[in-house]
């Protein structure tokens, strides 16, 4: 039986949910309480009251340390929302008085902090003015910016977006909200596009040599599966690299074939220096506003910032 909200609210400290976390970093009870500076037996101690409050085991014990139990997890993913947004709380309190109002934290990719970011964030602030700041939390793949989002290190993720790339987490706390729709080319060099058919397959191109994303993203796992279909080997990438962007412009340099946003490859293809193969179709992504749904009563400046986007994005 699950403990009562009014229960939880008397006897649970926020010193208990630092050490949850810390506990769950460090991996032992005695790193935690060095990083603490508490003894491990005052550490042993509350880690017991926090069990008994909820009721479950929240580490499985071993030799070899602690590590989070199922429920433990559960609980370890609130426990960073919360104390993450205390520390949001207490930067708004702080210090300059002359200082923004408020702060909003983005999480981005590098292909958006290098193409759409700018020109977004500069509409936010001579829309909404100055008195909110923002600060850009960089990551690399959709599902570790969604984590993020969850456990409260980022207010809000703009991003490219697929749903297979975050299956397995829990997305009910989420509210996505479509900005546009981003249609995927695979581009290739001048030169190299000069040998191939403007109905080139996929089996025409995999024998070339390729640019590709990571092996872990949604990106190459899709690239992965156009081969499988048309029944072909998966090409050897020449290069694997995590920035769509990058890639593109090492396959302006000649390097090889690769996958990009229409959007950004738009320039280079009407500058003759890619060419995109239209033939090897890929689903289109979208790019999105993501965020906690508590959020908006929470922090004003995301409504703001929200509503500015879905108007310059034409989707309100």
């Amino acid at each position: 039986m699950s403990p009562s909200l009014a229960s939880v609210v008397r006897r649970l400290r926020f010193h208990q949910l630092e050490l949850l976390k810390v506990v769950a970093e460090r991996g032992t009870l005695t790193a935690a309480a060095d990083d603490l500076h508490i003894s491990v037996a005052a550490a042993s101690k509350s880690l017991a009251e926090v069990e008994s409050l909820f009721g479950q085991t929240l580490f499985h014990r071993s030799v070899k340390g602690l590590r989070p139990t199922l429920d433990g997890a559960r609980v370890l993913l609130h426990v960073r929302l919360l104390l993450n947004e205390l520390q949001h709380m207490l930067d708004g309190l702080g210090g300059n008085r002359q200082a923004p109002a408020s702060r909003l934290r983005l999480g981005m990719p590098p292909y958006i902090m290098e193409t759409v970011g700018p020109d977004l964030l500069k509409t936010l602030l001579d829309r909404l003015g100055p008195g909110t700041s923002y600060a850009i939390a960089p990551g690399n793949w959709l599902r570790g910016l969604i984590e993020d989002l969850l456990e409260g290190e980022v207010d809000a993720v703009i991003t490219l977006y697929s749903q297979p790339a975050v299956e397995g987490l829990d997305l009910s706390r989420l509210v996505i909200d479509d900005l546009r729709d981003e249609p995927m080319v695979v581009v290739a060099p001048a030169a190299m596009a000069q040998g191939l058919t403007e109905s080139a397959s996929w089996r025409d191109v995999a024998g070339l040599p390729w640019i590709m994303p990571a092996a872990q993203t949604h990106t190459r796992r899709t690239i992965d599966e156009a081969f499988s279909v048309a029944g072909c080997p998966l090409p050897r990438p020449v290069v694997e690299c995590p920035a769509l962007l990058a890639s593109m412009y090492l396959a302006v340099a000649g390097v090889g074939l690769a996958v990009a946003p229409l959007s950004a490859a738009r320039t280079e293809i009407a500058a003759g220096r890619l060419a995109a193969l239209r033939s090897l179709q890929l689903p289109d992504t979208r790019l999105v506003l993501v965020h906690r749904s508590v959020a908006l009563m929470s922090l004003p400046a995301l409504m703001e910032a929200r509503e500015v986007l879905l108007e310059v994005f034409g989707k309100a």
